[in-house]
């Protein structure tokens, strides 16, 4: 009898046994991930990029989607595909939501980022040995209306020691002139002015009297105000500038940008879309129960007449 052109050979069946283990498919790990990731290619990603590659340039995980859709369709039941293509729509709307979760979470972790980093560069100047300004702007004027910086206030409390200690000592031999032009510039605050006054007063001849006494008192009362004002403005400027309080942690949360605004609305966008493919679905299904429900209603009349024409028969 002659061989059907389908049926093979003893020799074609173990040469066909043999090409088979040549190509088993993955052995990988990583190959069999790629390979169960081969079924995330529907909708608008086929003959393109896979869903499955574009949820991993989006740092997502296909797997989890998967478990995600296979709960859907485990919770929602679908019988036919028209079903199952409304499931895999709102799962696909679903899974973008929360991606717009994840959105809006980086942007409160990148302001939070943004402030740690601005006030690393705060903190960075109260090193600074110096402000960032030019001589011609120092000596016009003077460090105590420049602009504040912690470089600035570390050198303004620099000099004022320096004053300190040659009142402590009272050692007026120094010409301080060049540190009130540094400190207060041509026009010295009512303070500034004062300190001047008195020091250029003990630089003169002056005998160690009661009165120079009362004003070598009030000169050390006056530095340690200038002082203590410095002081307190650095730390009020290290408040603000540098240090990152929980309240103003707590700030960089709230939604403020117009990015903000535009997730919101997307988001309320997608919650209106699902609610419309549930009520959809819903729908769908209803109807398919209520054609299975008449399907086995008449089914059920036809065996009853049937039954009773037998019966009559008989």
């Amino acid at each position: 009898m002659r061989r059907s052109p389908h049926t093979l050979s003893a020799k074609e069946i173990k040469a066909r046994q043999l090409n088979s283990k040549k190509s088993t498919g993955p052995r990988t790990a990583a190959g069999k991930r790629r390979s169960a990731l081969n079924t995330l290619k529907y909708g608008t990603y086929s003959g393109r990029q896979s869903l499955a590659e574009a949820m991993q340039d989006l740092g997502e995980d296909p797997c989890e989607f998967q478990h995600f859709v296979a709960g859907l369709l485990d919770s929602l039941d679908p019988a036919n595909g028209v079903e199952r293509m409304l499931v895999e729509d709102i799962a696909t709307l679903a899974w973008k939501k929360r991606r717009l979760d994840r959105a809006q979470q980086g942007m409160q972790l990148r302001n939070l980022e943004l402030l740690e980093l601005d006030r690393h560069r705060q903190a960075l100047e109260v090193g600074r040995d110096s402000p960032d300004l030019s001589q011609a702007e120092i000596l016009k004027i003077g460090l105590r209306r420049a602009k504040k910086s912690p470089a600035k206030f570390g050198e303004i409390l620099s000099y004022l020691d320096m004053l300190a200690e040659a009142v402590d000592k009272n050692d007026f031999s120094q010409d301080a002139d060049p540190i009130f032009a540094v400190l207060y510039g041509e026009e010295p605050t009512l303070r500034g002015a004062e300190i001047i006054n008195f020091y250029h007063h003990f630089q003169e001849p002056h005998e160690a009297t009661e009165e120079n006494r009362a004003l070598a008192a009030r000169l050390k009362l006056t530095l340690q105000e200038e002082t203590r004002d410095v002081v307190e403005e650095y730390a009020l400027y290290l408040q603000e500038h540098v240090h990152v309080s929980p309240a103003l942690r707590n700030a960089t949360l709230a939604p403020t940008n117009p990015e903000w605004r535009a997730i919101i609305r997307h988001e309320y966008t997608l919650d209106r879309l699902i609610e419309r493919k549930l009520k959809l679905l819903m729908q769908v299904q209803n109807a398919r129960r209520a054609r299975e429900l008449a399907a086995q209603a008449h089914e059920n009349g036809n065996s009853k007449k049937k039954n009773s024409f037998f019966q009559k028969r008989s």
